[in-house]
């Protein structure tokens, strides 16, 4: 029985909650990854949530949260039989329990939560976590619905440059719509004016934000179509494609070597020394061609 978008929850349905035998999600409450799985912990999670917002509906939620309705609705239906093959996707699962818990860094995330859902996080994010001083990428809903439109997204990824961007960049890349694209940016306060040595700069709200998976996708392929091989020869660019059948621990040696070196590009990218004018972007992908074996788990960067 598919449950209503108005979702509710009634007197006997809370005693049922709070007579469950096992905790939720915070660490050290020696949660067992085998006893449930991970649209189980979401689905106690969820209730346990909106039992303290009694007027909150799942259709309210999922638009905070922003994760489709048909996905709560989904995840909210008690005792599938193939849940553990159903499990939410990552970008969802991360989009829905950074809001259930109100952290967006990633880092902190990872910290506090346990359980099946964070054996999925960590399997997913991990990538985010360079090291302890620098892992401050957050995750917004609301920018992650702002940035679907492809002009917004590069503007916001100009104005999260250390150096920030100008009216005059974004008028002389995109036109008149990416000034009305940046408009609507200042007016949503996600991005801010400011004076720089006496120039006036735009800068984003949030320098080291982070996208779901599905987004950057599609997002990806923006930036990959700013790729100038005309220009190869100011020096500039640079484009390798290289492909190879592959078993499972060469997979696993070719990620780590890219996962290294993703770790020391953020570095020189993080160091004043070498921070300056020139918009520069780097994207590294690597995954299977066709349908991705069982025993591997897939891994993508993203921002």
């Amino acid at each position: 029985m598919m449950l209503p978008i108005t979702y509710s929850y009634s007197l006997q349905t809370k005693k049922c909650f709070h007579d469950l035998k096992y905790p939720l999600i915070i660490k050290d409450m020696n949660l067992s990854t085998n006893e449930i799985s991970v649209n189980t912990q979401l689905r106690n999670l969820t209730e346990n949530y909106l039992l303290k917002h009694p007027g909150l509906t799942l259709n309210a939620l999922s638009l905070r949260c922003g994760v489709p309705a048909t996905t709560m609705r989904r995840l909210m239906q008690n005792g599938h039989v193939n849940e553990k093959k159903n499990e939410m996707a990552p970008h969802s699962v991360l989009s829905l329990v950074s809001y259930l818990l109100k952290e967006k860094k990633i880092s902190k995330l990872l910290k506090i939560i346990d359980g099946p859902v964070a054996d999925l996080l960590n399997r997913s994010f991990d990538q985010f976590i360079f090291d302890e001083e620098t892992s401050d990428h957050s995750f917004e809903s609301d920018l992650n619905n702002l940035l679907k439109d492809k002009t917004s997204y590069l503007i916001y990824k100009l104005a999260a440059n250390q150096c920030g961007t100008s009216i005059e960049e974004i008028k002389n890349l995109f036109g008149l719509i990416g000034l009305q694209k940046l408009n609507d940016l200042i007016e949503q306060n996600w991005i801010y004016i400011q004076i720089d040595s006496g120039v006036e700069n735009l800068h984003a709200k949030e320098k080291n934000f982070s996208l779901n998976l599905n987004l950057a996708h599609q997002l990806t392929h923006t930036l990959i179509d700013m790729y100038k091989p005309e220009d190869c020869h100011k020096g500039y660019n640079l484009f390798y494609s290289l492909s190879e059948g592959m078993n499972e621990a060469g997979i696993q040696k070719i990620k780590e070597i890219e996962k290294e070196s993703i770790k020391k590009i953020f570095n020189i990218m993080k160091d004043n020394m070498f921070q300056g004018k020139i918009p520069y972007y780097t994207v590294l992908i690597s995954d299977i061609i066709g349908i991705t074996p069982k025993q591997i788990t897939n891994e993508v960067n993203f921002q």
